[in-house]
């Protein structure tokens, strides 16, 4: 073990990771409560790229 790592071990709690699934909603225009998936978030992020780019052209 390095020196970097006993330091990190003495002076640091590890904590175990654990996985946390919680859902996140948005309310849609007629006040329905709509889950916001993984493929909503690429393609929110895939068009703000496209915007990046339309901007420095």
């Amino acid at each position: 073990m390095g020196m970097s790592e006993v330091v990190i071990n003495k002076s640091l709690k590890v904590l175990e990771p654990k996985t946390v699934h919680s859902a996140a909603y948005i309310v849609d225009e007629q006040g329905k409560e709509v889950q916001i998936t993984t493929a909503m978030i690429r393609t929110v992020c895939q068009q703000l790229l496209k915007q990046c780019r339309t901007i420095k052209s």
